[in-house]
């Protein structure tokens, strides 16, 4: 193969790679961000539901609050909550993808 064909070659093969880099970048920010977008409209829901259903108090439910032997169970509890949210959340977008279909 002669060289000139060859570094042209490799320049497109360049070019491409570099223009597959910058849509999936984009793609992947985009996704980042819709899923920070979900995290704080889910923590969001999660605070409404605390103060609006049970009235518990902020100081109570602070896992640093906590006593050292309860702080496990706090932060599993939190987690549990979270993603209980978060799965509440998704049903409800497949709901409306479902309906706007």
């Amino acid at each position: 193969m002669q060289l000139k064909p060859f570094i042209i070659l490799i320049l497109l093969a360049m070019v491409l790679l570099l223009g597959f880099n910058i849509i999936n970048g984009n793609r992947h920010e985009n996704n980042r961000a819709v899923t920070v977008s979900t995290d704080t409209l889910a923590d969001t829901n999660i605070v409404n539901s605390s103060t609006a259903d049970s009235k518990i108090d902020s100081s109570a439910t602070d896992i640093n609050n906590q006593p050292l032997a309860e702080q496990p169970k706090a932060i599993m509890d939190k987690a549990t909550t979270q993603l209980d949210s978060a799965q509440q959340i998704e049903n409800e977008r497949l709901q409306q993808m479902g309906d706007a279909q």
